[in-house]
């Protein structure tokens, strides 16, 4: 996204001097000072010298806690402050020294649409590419480098004010936190019907606070890690445990051709074949995942766990 912003930047006439040494904030990146404003006929009014800010994407808003925290090591002067994430401002933060101005992705998105409109920024259509003629099942699939191999933050899958309001917990106190787990790479050969084989990859998530361990899916993972309190579990799965449930988390159930001569005549059919994982092809290597969670505080009931991907209420460890 940063890069994305500065294009914009560029094409709405601003230019952007290279960050000078400072003190980082987490989740905030500097992303210049502006040594020629944006020449557009409706947003800010910023003037030369201007500190440009980028908060990063994120499942927590923007709040007032984490601009006090960014204000510490601010330098003085004025800064424009562009955040991925709602805003959660109920009054600014301020510094004597300091003057800021805060928007959230809706504003952001209100003055490029403006823009548009108006002729400051150009959009333009990219010209549909034909189809492939290569069929997909005659594309080889190899496996796919896996860069990322230190800890990964990954993103919630509900909205908790939903969940809130179904646990009848409206009037507790969410706090953003993390959990531990870990994402299990399994890399091994499948064998099917005959002499069949094809290596295949996998990525399981063992979540050790619901006991679970299936398929990571569609999960995102954010682009950093949030700095928020994390939470242990008591009590991590064994890995003699773990490779055990690789048989049937890892087999799959594939369409097989069978084809059959009746007097001068043949006939095909399609039936259902399941390819087992090949023991011992199995290479598993496991690392940091940390879950999105909001600590309650519930009051007359002490504090619970709200799990980021499923929404249930878990006791704190």
């Amino acid at each position: 996204m940063e890069s994305l912003i500065r294009d914009l930047l560029t094409q709405l006439g601003a230019s952007l001097d290279p960050p000078p040494p400072h003190t980082p904030c987490p989740g905030i990146s500097l992303l210049g000072i502006l040594s020629q404003p944006p020449a557009t006929r409706s947003g800010p009014k910023l003037s030369i010298g201007t500190h440009v800010w980028h908060a990063h994407d994120g499942w927590a808003p923007l709040d007032n806690l984490e601009i006090e925290r960014w204000l510490v090591d601010t330098p003085a002067g004025s800064h424009w402050l562009l955040s991925e994430r709602p805003l959660r401002l109920e009054q600014q933060p301020q510094r004597t020294d300091v003057e800021y101005d805060v928007w959230g992705p809706v504003r952001f998105a209100q003055w490029l649409g403006d823009a548009v409109l108006n002729g400051d920024l150009n959009a333009s259509i990219p010209v549909a590419t034909p189809p492939s003629a290569v069929e997909v099942e005659d594309v080889e699939r190899t496996i796919p480098t896996l860069k990322q191999t230190g800890p990964s933050a990954l993103r919630p899958q509900i909205e908790l004010e939903s969940v809130l309001e179904r646990l009848t917990l409206t009037h507790a106190e969410p706090r953003p936190v993390l959990l531990s787990a870990r994402i299990w790479v399994v890399t091994g050969i499948l064998r099917g019907p005959g002499d069949s084989a094809d290596r295949q990859w996998w990525e399981l998530l063992e979540d050790p606070f619901t006991g679970e361990i299936d398929h990571l899916g569609q999960i995102e993972t954010l682009d950093f890690i949030p700095n928020l309190e994390r939470i242990e579990p008591k009590l991590w799965i064994d890995e003699s445990e773990i490779a055990p449930k690789l048989a049937s988390l890892c087999e799959e159930r594939r369409h097989y051709t069978v084809t059959e001569s009746t007097g001068i005549n043949q006939v095909q059919g399609s039936v259902l074949h399941w390819w087992k994982l090949d023991p011992s092809s199995a290479e598993i290597t496991p690392r940091l995942a940390l879950l999105p969670a909001w600590q309650l505080r519930i009051p007359d009931r002490g504090t619970a766990l709200v799990h980021g991907l499923t929404g249930q209420l878990v006791p704190m460890p």
